[in-house]
Order: C-alpha cells, then sequence, then structure tokens
C-alpha cells in the first residue's frame, strides 16, 4: 500500500527524477512536453519494489492555433479512414469479377492493379494514412492517449461554436511500481494515469477541412465490360451502371460458424450482431491509423477475451460493445 502519512514519513527512493526520467521514455513524441514531474507519495514494496504516486504535466509545444488546426485536420482525416478503405475494396471486388468473368475464372492481378478505379482510390486511402503519419509523427501509446485527449476535448468544444478555447495540456496523476536495478529505478509496468485538469489557451477559430479529393473517376469502356450471360454467371456489375450498395450485414464474423456461447449470443439478437460490427468498424479504422499496429491488434484481442468474452447473458454484452465503441472512436 502507499503510505498515507505524507512523503517526508516515506522512503526518499526513487526520487522525482526517477520518476522523470521513466515518463520521459513514454514521451519522445515532438508535439509534446512533459514538466512538473513530483513524486507526491510512496512506500516500500517487496524485495527492491517501491510504489509511488507522483504528479505531471504533458503539453502541447506549438500555439493555440496550431494546435486546433491539427486536433480539426486529424479529426477529418479520422472520418476518412474507413470510407477510403471500403471504396478502394470495391474497387478492386469489381475489377476481380470483370477480369474473372472475361478470363474464364482467372484474374490478372497485374491487370487488377492497372485499373483507374483502383489506382484511384487507392491513391486517395494512402494519401489519407500517409498524411496522418506526417501531422501525428508519434509512436507510444501513452503519448497518442494524451494527444487523442486534446483532440477529443476540442471536438466536443467545436460542437457548441465556431470559437473555442483550445486545450493545451493535461494535469495528470499516477501510480506505479518501480524496481531497483543496477541501473536505477525502473517502472516494472505500465503506471495507472488520471486526469486531474485540462489546460485550455486562447480563444480560437476551430477550422474545417474538406476531404481529400480522389482524382476524377475514369469512364470505362463498354467494350471491356463482360457479356450480359458473363456478368450473370459472377455477379459483376457493367461499368456504366451504378453498383447497389451492399446490404447491411449483422455481425463482423460468419454467425453459421459460431461456435462458442457469446458468439451464439450475438447472433441471436440483432442489436448485438449491430453493435459487434459497429465496433469491428470502428477497430479497424483505428488500426489502419495506428502507428503502433501490433499493439492495437493485441489490444482488441485482450478486450475481447478477457471483456468480451467474459460476459454471460446480453445485458452485459451490450454494456461491453458501447464501452469498447467508445474506446475506440
Amino acid at each position: 500500500m502507499l503510505c498515507l502519512t505524507g512523503l517526508a514519513a516515506c522512503s526518499s527512493k526513487p526520487d522525482s527524477a526517477d520518476i522523470q526520467k521513466e515518463l520521459a521514455q513514454m514521451y519522445q513524441c515532438p508535439l509534446l512536453s512533459m514538466s512538473e514531474v513530483k513524486k507526491t507519495d510512496g512506500a516500500e514494496g517487496q524485495g527492491k519494489q517501491y510504489e509511488v504516486a507522483f504528479a505531471y504535466t504533458v503539453t502541447f509545444k506549438g500555439s493555440p492555433e496550431e494546435a486546433v488546426r491539427l486536433y480539426s485536420e486529424w479529426s477529418s482525416l479520422d472520418a476518412q479512414v474507413l470510407p477510403s478503405q471500403i471504396a478502394n475494396e470495391h474497387a478492386i471486388d469489381d475489377a476481380n469479377r470483370r477480369l474473372s468473368a472475361a478470363n474464364n475464372g482467372n484474374i490478372p492481378h497485374e491487370e487488377r492493379d492497372r485499373d483507374p478505379d483502383v489506382i484511384r482510390t487507392g491513391t486517395v486511402r494512402r494519401q489519407i494514412v500517409e498524411r496522418m503519419k506526417a501531422i501525428v509523427p508519434c509512436q507510444g501509446p501513452e503519448e497518442l492517449t494524451r494527444l487523442m485527449q486534446l483532440r477529443g476535448e476540442a471536438l466536443d468544444a467545436a460542437k457548441a461554436g465556431e470559437q473555442i478555447p483550445v486545450p493545451m495540456g493535461v494535469k495528470l496523476k499516477g501510480i506505479g511500481v518501480m524496481l531497483k536495478t543496477e541501473s536505477g529505478w525502473h517502472f516494472n509496468a505500465m503506471p495507472m494515469f488520471n486526469t486531474e485538469q485540462i489546460i485550455t489557451g486562447a480563444t480560437v477559430a476551430y477550422p474545417r477541412f474538406e476531404p481529400l479529393a480522389a482524382p476524377a473517376p475514369v469512364a470505362k469502356n463498354a467494350e471491356n465490360d463482360p457479356p450480359p450471360a458473363q456478368l450473370a454467371s459472377v455477379g459483376a456489375t457493367p461499368s456504366n451502371l451504378a453498383p447497389e450498395a451492399a446490404p447491411l450485414q449483422g455481425a463482423s464474423f460468419d454467425c453459421s460458424k459460431a461456435s462458442t456461447a457469446v458468439e451464439k449470443m450475438i447472433c441471436a439478437d440483432p442489436k448485438l450482431a449491430d453493435a459487434d460490427a459497429s465496433t469491428a468498424a470502428a477497430y479497424k479504422t483505428g488500426l489502419a491509423a495506428s502507428v503502433n499496429p501490433d499493439g492495437y491488434k493485441q489490444g482488441q484481442a485482450n478486450w475481447r477475451k478477457n471483456v468480451r468474452d467474459a460476459c454471460t447473458d446480453a445485458a452485459c454484452l451490450s454494456r461491453v460493445y458501447q464501452e469498447r465503441l467508445r474506446e475506440l472512436k
């Protein structure tokens, strides 16, 4: 347990400098700075372990105008990730159907990759991801969490008006366990953090960004479309007709292969199936934009195993899906 009688009654090791050194490893993003690191409490643990409570501040390095521009552009790009991915996948599927029908079931991948719509949608998709990485050159989960927290505060403020007090920093408190090694004191696991205060700067106009414009679609030559009989056999769509919107689907997985009690509950309840699909879509969006995809995948796997699959009734599933969807967005 942490010492409750104040810092004076606790061991002097580790100190604020040790904590700051460890936190600095979590905040290497060039957009953020860390300051006011202070050990507030501590207690001896087992062996060479020491429990510490601490406080610190994370702030955006630029001006309020630079900060709000980043938040707005980042949000605009984030909203385009999934639609651009879907558009590219639809273009690839459409090209595959046409080429399969015209080549007796074979799909020449090089020819598909030269398809104008595949090139157009793929270009936009790459531009969005590359731009996001350029404006948010941060990789650590904790620094990304703080940036997303500031962005979320800005978005909430922008819903109430065009002029917003710009979120510029976060005051945090943390608790962690440090271990004494030959090289000094180190956290033996990620500390737990709580937000104490959002720091705001000047009130400025919240800018609006238009979606990245895609090159105009290239009209296909009707002569290249497979004959109607071939179209019917493979479900292809003639290039001079707009493809119908894909029907809404239920769960994100194949319900005919549902094997666990949780999967069967989801498939038996349309609302849970929709919640599963929405959560999967939000996860897919976040994964496409993540600079740490392996960690992002592991986080989703841990949630599925330890949270979702621990539910025993529909009410629990509904609640955890709602919570997870809020986290992913």
